[in-house]
């Protein structure tokens, strides 16, 4: 039998009929969705898909000064809409006046701001929603939400299982140890997240989950190694990895590294002589913050070209490290640190030199009770054996946790 479950999350659950309630009872909507409450995030987003209203998500760990930042004032924020909706009694009558009204819909999203000031892009129903499958197929899926609920990922996931009609769990915020048990319990059978929710989640699973059929990873670089341990843990997952922005939202898809660009986007996607993907305007949420060239959006992201149809991600562009003149691309080197055994993830960044300009370093977070100076041992001796010596870090330092952005991405800076 088919769950009735809408959104489930450590402090309860609600049902698509809870929902349904509780979308009935609301009188006022802000402007502004800015909540602590997932749920409430997700229940305000329907509510101004069925009224046609337009409004802005924002992540409710913004301080006052960042929103200040972001030019909205208390005023604004603070700003209440009177809705004026029709009483629902069905999902399929939710789903109508979402129709009904999703040409005066718009809602604003924030870059996540790891490049600099977050950029505000709009977005309508179709464009959001681009991606997203509906058919008797999907209609048992059972999804974990892994993704900030307010950014783009976050909202595709959101978006697929809802119209699906499909169970939302949500993990992404959950204690790690507790991650298994309710994949189990809730026979999750879809997972899509960042390679870094991933390699946080592994060393807590001690049996293989069999329910999970997809795996998606986005957002960061794919990583090969972490799809080989992933199929330990899940043996009937397939894994695709995705490429999205919240300018352009999802577009590629692929299994392993190497995007096809289709036949039907194929004249809207350039890469520069300089290696940077470029999409076309007319594939982008519109903003009148985001800088073109002529009418191709530069997306900082370096690619390698294989043919006119497939590329590989190499690295953003504000990523790569100048070490006495030598460009270095971070991932190389995480790529092989993470190959140690014990090595749970890492983040190379640069530290300030007077000589070569700048230094390597690596953040490493390793197993519990391992030995932190046989590892670095281990690091180095790897390293050596794989990399030219200005992509060796001078400096390895052993943390607890990697810092993660509000999208679940590592701080490079």
């Amino acid at each position: 039998m088919k769950m009735d479950i809408f959104f489930y999350w450590e402090k309860g659950v609600k049902t698509y009929q809870q929902l349904i309630e509780d979308v009935n009872n609301q009188q006022k909507l802000k402007r502004y969705i800015k909540e602590i409450s997932v749920y409430d995030v997700l229940k305000d987003l329907i509510v101004s898909l069925i009224s046609g209203d337009k409004v802005i998500l924002l992540d409710n760990d913004f301080t006052d000064e960042e929103i200040k930042n972001l030019g909205i004032s208390a005023d604004e924020l603070n700003e209440e809409i009177e809705l004026k909706k029709d009483k629902i009694s069905t999902f399929e009558e939710l789903l109508d006046q979402i129709e009904k009204n999703k040409e005066n819909w718009e809602i604003v999203l924030y870059t996540s701001g790891t490049t600099g000031r977050p950029k505000r892009v709009k977005h309508k129903l179709d464009s959001l929603a681009r991606g997203v499958k509906i058919s008797e197929e999907y209609k048992n899926n059972v999804w974990a939400f892994a993704y900030n609920p307010t950014h783009f990922a976050g909202l595709q996931v959101f978006f697929q299982a809802f119209y699906n009609k499909n169970p939302l769990i949500y993990v992404f915020d959950m204690d790690r140890s507790k991650i298994e048990e309710v994949l189990n319990k809730f026979k999750v059978t879809h997972i899509s997240a960042t390679p870094t929710f991933y390699r946080s989640i592994l060393p807590y699973i001690k049996g293989q989950i069999l329910s999970v059929e997809r795996l998606t990873m986005g957002g960061e670089k794919y990583d090969e190694t972490l799809e080989n341990q992933l199929l330990n843990f899940f043996p009937n997952a397939k894994i695709r990895n995705v490429y999205a922005s919240t300018e352009a939202g999802s577009i590629f898809s692929a299994k392993g590294d190497i995007f096809r660009i289709s036949s039907r986007i194929r004249d809207q996607i350039k890469i520069s002589e300089e290696s940077e993907l470029l999409i076309h305007k007319s594939l982008l949420g519109e903003s009148e913050t985001l800088e073109l060239n002529g009418e191709w959006y530069k997306t900082g992201d370096l690619v390698e070209k294989i043919d006119d149809e497939h590329f590989r991600f190499i690295s953003r562009k504000t990523e790569m490290i100048n070490v006495g003149g030598y460009k270095v691309n971070p991932h190389e080197v995480e790529n092989e640190i993470k190959k140690v055994n014990g090595v749970i993830d890492v983040i190379v960044k640069a530290r300030n030199n007077k000589i070569t300009g700048n230094i390597l370093i690596a953040e490493v977070e390793i197993k519990e009770g391992l030995d932190k100076k046989e590892i670095e041992k281990e690091i180095i001796k790897t390293l050596k054996g794989k990399l030219q010596s200005w992509k060796i870090p001078r400096i390895i330092t052993f943390v607890d946790n990697i810092e993660l952005t509000r999208t679940g991405k590592k701080v490079r800076k």
